[in-house]
């Protein structure tokens, strides 16, 4: 009789067991699939951020802009943000907002300064870091350059499964270090080679300008 009833405990024992193990094994691969599911669509929104992105910067590069569009862009921006907020990092969204914010800077810099080779420059679709230097605008032209590069080399190592952490302070640690190593080359330039590079560019005397952003304002590109 003790034996049967010690039989019966151990047989439900390892039928609790067995229960047990499968259910658990069940929640480990709901678990995969969901985290499967949440990756793509992680690297769908990713995807679509540097799209989004990347007309606007061709906007900013080719359009005639006003204040307006600019708000526009950025409201546009925070919407996508704010509708793709479970698949972004906190990081993310900090250096989307930003690169969007360097580009028409850049470009209102353009505009401001009338400079008719830094206009083609962008327009042709040359680096803003080399705008920004044709038009003295290092820090700007840096500054937008090395926060797109720093984007799409995350999204892209994100999506390959090599980072998926943005270090904000380093990004801005290597911008101050760029401008300064382009502020020391152009110091060692010689005074007469700088001078024939400006006339070079194209550059316009330099004064104040007051642009309103307008098509009337914009006539001298």
């Amino acid at each position: 009789m003790a034996a049967n009833i010690i039989s019966a405990i151990i047989a439900a024992s390892v039928a609790l067991i067995v229960a047990l193990l499968s259910h658990w094994q069940w929640r480990k691969q709901q678990a995969s699939a969901l985290a499967d599911l949440y990756n793509a669509k992680r690297a769908e929104t990713l995807n679509a951020l540097w799209e989004k992105l990347n007309n606007h910067s061709v906007t900013a590069r080719t359009a005639r802009l006003s204040p307006d569009k600019f708000y526009e862009a950025v409201q546009d921006l925070n919407f996508f943000l704010i509708s793709g907020s479970p698949f972004f990092t906190t990081s993310e969204k900090e250096l989307a907002r930003r690169y969007l914010e360097a580009v028409y800077a850049l470009r209102a810099r353009v505009d401001e300064s009338r400079n008719k080779a830094a206009y083609e420059a962008l327009l042709s679709s040359r680096s803003m870091a080399e705008v920004g230097e044709i038009m003295g605008a290092l820090e700007l032209g840096s500054a937008a350059q090395h926060l797109e590069d720093s984007l799409a080399k995350h999204i892209q190592e994100t999506l390959t499964g090599k980072r998926d952490y943005i270090d904000i302070e380093k990004i801005e640690l290597e911008i101050r270090q760029q401008v300064q190593e382009g502020r020391r080359m152009s110091l060692l330039q010689p005074a007469a080679d700088k001078n024939d590079a400006d006339t070079a560019k194209g550059a316009e005397p330099k004064g104040e300008v007051d642009v309103a952003h307008s098509d009337a304002d914009l006539d001298w590109i």
